[in-house]
């Protein structure tokens, strides 16, 4: 297994990503890992970077390739700033769908992937990209975080994606912007789509599964292990 720098084109502006590669014989799967507000950094709410590093280890060690597409360079969007990046979330977005479906695009001509067998998997604001761009994107197998939904993720993708992970923490403030019943409106929206839905909750953990309490480092090993064999199994 390695990594290595890439450069991604985009309508918006190019931007770098970090490949990982499989060791020995690939699978020919691909997976997109997309990350949340405070972008690819550590931070005193969580270490997102380590994280996300993480889950393209165990990926790769799965015989798959997993992408992490710096996409807030293509707006010049600081990591590691949960304030500007959240105030830009209205006025990015678009420009961030954009770059995340460059992305896509470009990890489907990398040698070794099967462009047909390609996920995607996003943590909070990256879970809510993953959705709003998945009629683009068509992806073979979605993993969304505890995202937020706003109010265009709900727009049809009839039979874009055929097979769904949702993970939440019933720790969320009921109030927030990625509270848990999220899950249900998300689920209820692919339901009408036709995919295979899974939702699913773990009890007290909190925003990110980043929290010292023992209920998010459970939901973050549970969560990791469901995710890493979902992605296995479908994109193998």
């Amino acid at each position: 297994m390695g990594s290595r720098d890439i450069d991604i084109p985009s309508r918006v502006k190019q931007f770098p990503g970090e490949l990982h590669s499989p060791a020995g014989k690939a699978s020919g799967g691909l997976v997109v890992i997309v990350y949340g507000t405070e972008g690819f950094a550590d931070t005193r709410h969580g270490k997102w970077q380590e994280m996300m590093r993480g889950y393209a280890g165990e990926l790769a060690a799965q015989g798959l390739f997993a992408l992490i597409p710096l996409y807030f360079r293509a707006t010049d969007t600081p990591d590691g700033d949960l304030a500007a990046a959240g105030a830009q979330i209205q006025a990015r977005r678009e420009d961030w769908s954009t770059a995340l479906l460059d992305a896509v695009a470009h990890a489907r001509t990398l040698p070794g992937v099967d462009p047909s067998r390609v996920g995607l998997l996003g943590f909070s604001l990256g879970g809510y990209l993953c959705l709003r761009v998945r009629a683009a994107a068509k992806p073979k197998a979605l993993v969304a975080y505890f995202a937020p939904t706003f109010d265009d993720f709900a727009r049809s993708a009839k039979g874009s994606v055929p097979h769904v992970q949702i993970h939440h923490g019933t720790g969320e403030a009921p109030d927030g912007p990625t509270r848990f019943a999220n899950a249900a409106a998300i689920k209820a929206v692919l339901d009408a789509e036709g995919p295979d839905v899974t939702v699913f909750p773990y009890k007290d953990a909190t925003h990110g599964f980043a929290g010292p309490t023992k209920a998010d480092a459970d939901a973050a090993a549970e969560s990791k292990r469901l995710t890493v064999e979902f992605f296995s199994k479908w994109l193998s």
